[in-house]
């Protein structure tokens, strides 16, 4: 399989919707609903329950693949709340319309807090910002904050949100972390991570697995790795090797 760098998976989903004609909200559908398969087939493998689930999302098409997970984990039953970096109203694109949903849903969206670096308890009954307004601890983090475009350093407030959702893996009855293409923090074609990056206890990644995953260095942030359809023809991917 291919390992795919940032401009050819970026070359994909441009050819799937000009030469294919499928539209970009379809590919983000497809992919946040094989994403959630893959989320239901792991936390049952890991024997895990799945009732309440913090997904944290960011400004961009990552985010959008946030909003289809959480509302199709809503959908079947899943207690979400939901963390976000930049407005529903700053959103552009598939990601504001997938985001506008959740909202028209009902589902629980609050802004992420500007985190100071901080200090965690490892306690079951207490769980660090942003999750302490959570009324019970979550089975699942997911982390769709920032996607294959990302590369360089990361911002303040992006890296005091990382170092949060890394401390909660210490806690007592530590959430199960999933990561959305890639784990937030993770360059996708060195593997290389910025000042932090979040580790995952599965990462699932679209189309198929990317360049920085070869890294040695990026293993201890992917987790067990996934790869998950979004409805590209096996052709259009092997047109890449050429």
């Amino acid at each position: 399989m291919i390992n795919l760098t940032r401009q050819q998976a970026r070359k994909i989903d441009h050819l799937a919707m000009t030469e294919l004609g499928i539209p970009s909200i379809v590919l983000m559908e497809n992919a946040g609903l094989n994403a959630v398969a893959a989320i239901n087939r792991f936390m049952a493998d890991q024997y895990r329950d799945l009732t309440r689930a913090l997904i944290f999302c960011g400004g961009g098409n990552n985010a959008g693949d946030g909003y289809v997970i959480a509302r199709h984990l809503h959908n079947q039953g899943c207690h979400i709340q939901i963390i976000a970096t930049k407005p529903i109203d700053q959103l552009i694109g598939d990601a504001a319309i997938n985001a506008t949903i959740c909202k028209n849903m009902g589902l629980n969206i609050q802004p992420a807090p500007d985190l100071p670096n901080p200090v965690f308890p490892n306690s079951s009954d207490s769980f660090p910002p942003p999750i302490s307004s959570v009324s019970s601890p979550p089975d699942l983090i997911i982390d769709a904050l920032l996607g294959t475009g990302f590369q360089g350093n990361l911002r303040p407030d992006m890296l005091h949100l990382i170092q949060a959702i890394n401390a909660i893996r210490s806690a007592d009855r530590a959430p199960t972390v999933i990561a959305i293409d890639l784990p937030s923090g993770l360059d996708c074609d060195t593997g290389k991570s910025a000042q932090d990056a979040i580790h995952a206890d599965l990462t699932i990644t679209f189309v198929a697995p990317k360049l920085g995953f070869t890294n040695p260095a990026a293993k201890p942030y992917l987790g067990q790795v996934e790869v998950a359809d979004i409805g590209v023809p096996p052709g259009l991917i092997d047109r890449l090797r050429n």
